[in-house]
């Protein structure tokens, strides 16, 4: 079972519930849809009370809350107790976590797509795992090349991925579908990297993809909302984000702008390691792009003149 090793701070403790129910076993998704009907009830349960509610046993509620990554019920419940205060106290509109709706005006979708992206950039920095961040970050310092494979909206942020990578100077290649990874898994050696980018992690091309690359001795490192899935058992270091899903929206773009939060998390703590060279690197591909442009790198850097100060009066 994944769980978060460390005492989880959610900003968005209630979606970060919802998220997970495609993962949660029969208790703790009956458990889950208890508090997430009425949060302000649940709230002043205790813990008997919250396992009659959800017609479940005290000890399934305690496994619910580890779950999350929290010791026992009372950690969890104040934590349900501070998201709902902190909603009061900033008079979040709370009818803007229930989704978009066929009823929706425009203000509303814009301001509902709004809020939800935002709060995926917000929840996802709060739940990434620093300790496991770092051991990433060297895998790939170390790597002589990073393999990366992501599917559908996921294969955008591969995409992005590798484009960062090269533009510091690291070799990396990117794959959009399960042939062309797998007719291309001698591309990386032992000890490189390959990073897999699912929403889910249990797209089964995904998983035969990184189960056929773990088996020659490449480190897997999966970037993924699901705190439990296929992917999650396979894989050597997991980062999570944190995007929910609505009924209307799929929440494609929630979960790439998670993703790609994370992926520019790891490009500028990669770059941080040998500025040096990555500046180099930097200004290579500044160089390349700015002679398409008709402009010199001179020209593209060059520093704007300071304005000439004009005295009043004088002799």
């Amino acid at each position: 079972m994944a769980q978060l090793e460390k005492h989880p701070i959610f900003g968005d403790l209630l979606g970060e519930i919802a998220n997970q129910i495609p993962s949660f076993h029969a208790s703790e998704v009956a458990i889950a849809d208890a508090i997430l009907s009425n949060p302000d009830l649940s709230a002043t349960m205790n813990i008997s009370q919250i396992a009659d509610k959800s017609g479940t046993s005290v000890a399934s509620v305690v496994r619910f809350c580890k779950t999350l990554g929290f010791k026992g019920y009372p950690e969890f419940r104040m934590a349900l107790i501070g998201q709902l205060s902190r909603q009061v106290a900033h008079g979040t509109d709370l009818h803007l976590d229930g989704g978009i709706t066929v009823d929706d005006s425009a203000d509303e979708v814009i301001r509902k797509i709004a809020y939800a992206d935002s709060l995926a950039i917000k929840t996802t920095a709060e739940r990434l795992d620093v300790e496991k961040f770092v051991k990433v970050v060297d895998s790939w310092e170390k790597a002589s090349t990073i393999g990366i494979i992501g599917f559908a909206s996921s294969g955008y942020v591969a995409m992005d991925l590798q484009l960062k990578l090269n533009r510091l100077g690291k070799r990396s290649v990117a794959w959009s579908d399960l042939h062309t990874a797998l007719t291309s898994i001698s591309v990386l050696k032992e000890g490189d990297v390959l990073v897999a980018i699912s929403h889910s992690g249990t797209t089964l091309d995904i998983i035969d993809v990184i189960s056929e690359f773990k088996e020659k001795g490449i480190t897997i490192v999966l970037i993924t909302n699901a705190l439990r899935s296929p992917a999650t058992a396979i894989a050597d270091l997991v980062l999570f984000t944190s995007a929910r899903e609505t009924t209307l929206r799929s929440g494609a773009t929630a979960s790439r702008i998670a993703q790609l939060t994370v992926v520019d998390c790891l490009c500028v703590s990669l770059a941080q390691r040998n500025w040096s060279g990555t500046k180099v690197a930097l200004d290579e591909s500044r160089a390349a792009v700015g002679r398409r442009s008709g402009k010199k790198l001179s020209e593209v850097e060059k520093p704007r003149s300071k304005p000439t100060s004009h005295s009043r009066g004088g002799k």
